[in-house]
């Protein structure tokens, strides 16, 4: 809905500014005199692309959406107004859009707007499970509790992430590195040896001439190379936004040796953390399901989620829908039903969010184990192949001469 700037003043004369969220300009009128405030002007908020600087150098980390909420948590939990504590949080922040996403914030709920309507203005920044959590405090009036037990479940989504790109830095790095050796090797290195290897007349090993023909393959077609490589990256992230490339491209992900157990695991903590907290902030079992659907991040599961939707709308319990999605393991559906049984729901989602975090760990660390001497056996040979290709005919030269 489209956002409206006012100008008013209560019955005392003092004026009031801020914004409103709604679907028309007399609609927005309407919500202020209900307010006891007289209208002075009502403006359409022209919505601004932002400069590019900010978009891409200065835009809103993770961690310090995690920061800025336990922070916010802590002062309402002190007894500090809400837009005070916004205010103070405006004051300390060294990001200049978080800064100047902290100050709208604050301004909205100065002028009237409630506190999840005001973020729902900046998606970009705050997710929807932010938003909606937050309206759920303001609903049960435990907004500090909920800001608290958000900011930890965004703290261990935080930790689980690092985590995982931990693991996947040692082999990326080695990899590159790789890479490098062989690209000097092509570009620098191998033409200054072809003017001595072609002159000397000697009859080259097949190492040599398998790396003297990659060099001058690469050498003269790299333009080529790079077009075909730049177009086929396009080409095939258009194709993976389609719905048809995205159930593919998840399907396969899923599927994928070794990394595919990682990432079913990564995706069922993210999904089990994310379902307790929605269901112990009071929001409803449907709610839940629609909200922890849009933050799994694979289409499979997202459509699992929404069958099972669909199935709880029609009166069935959530369990029974887990237990006949073959996406979801058994255990899952198991432990649900137990949840649903017991009437403790959320304690019991929380600690499978621990028991497949803890799997995550497990296969993390035994992948890490498994990757680095395949990746060093890679290296070694490559790097072999590459010398014996260099020294052979060097060696010949120097026999020859003799």
């Amino acid at each position: 809905m489209p956002n409206f700037s006012y100008i008013a003043k209560d019955m005392q004369g003092e004026y009031h500014r801020g914004d409103v969220v709604t679907v028309d300009e007399h609609h927005a009128a309407e919500l202020l005199r209900r307010k006891s405030l007289i209208v002075i002007s009502i403006k359409a908020e022209k919505k601004s692309s932002g400069k590019i600087w900010d978009k891409y150098f200065n835009r809103v980390s993770f961690n310090e959406v995690v920061m800025m909420t336990r922070q916010l948590a802590t002062m309402i939990g002190a007894g500090l107004v809400l837009s005070e504590a916004l205010d103070i949080l405006e004051e300390q922040q060294e990001n200049p859009t978080f800064k100047k996403v902290l100050g709208e914030v604050s301004s909205s709920i100065k002028g009237g707007l409630d506190f999840a309507s005001a973020l729902e203005k900046h998606p970009d920044v705050f997710p929807n499970i932010y938003s909606k959590l937050v309206r759920a405090g303001q609903a049960s009036g435990k907004l500090d509790t909920i800001l608290i037990n958000l900011s930890e479940n965004l703290e261990k989504e935080r930790e689980f992430k690092s985590r995982v790109k931990g693991a996947m830095v040692y082999p990326v790095v080695v990899m590159g590195m790789m890479g490098m050796v062989m690209l000097i090797m092509v570009f620098f290195v191998m033409p200054k040896l072809m003017a001595l290897y072609k002159d000397s007349g000697i009859e080259l090993p097949l190492p040599t001439r398998i790396v003297l023909a990659f060099t001058g393959f690469v050498g003269n077609f790299w333009w080529a190379l790079a077009i075909l490589a730049i177009v086929g990256t396009i080409a095939l992230k258009r194709y993976q936004a389609t719905n048809e490339g995205r159930l593919i491209f998840d399907r396969l992900l899923l599927k994928a040796p070794i990394v595919g157990r990682i990432v079913n695991l990564v995706i069922l903590t993210n999904f089990t953390r994310t379902f307790a907290l929605l269901v112990s902030s009071g929001l409803s079992i449907l709610e839940a399901i629609k909200i922890s659907a849009e933050v799994v991040g694979n289409r499979i599961y997202k459509d699992g989620l929404d069958i099972a939707y669909r199935g709880v709308e029609r009166g069935l319990s959530f369990s029974s829908q887990l237990l006949i999605l073959p996406v979801f393991p058994h255990i899952v559906g198991q432990m649900m039903k137990t949840g649903e049984e017991t009437g403790k729901i959320d304690e019991i989602i929380f600690k499978m969010a621990d028991y497949f975090e803890s799997e995550s760990d497990h296969s993390l660390k035994n992948i890490t184990t498994l990757i680095e001497p395949v990746v060093l056996v890679i290296l070694g040979v490559g790097v072999a192949f590459l010398v014996i290709s260099v020294i052979l005919p060097i060696y010949q030269l120097t026999t020859n001469i003799k």
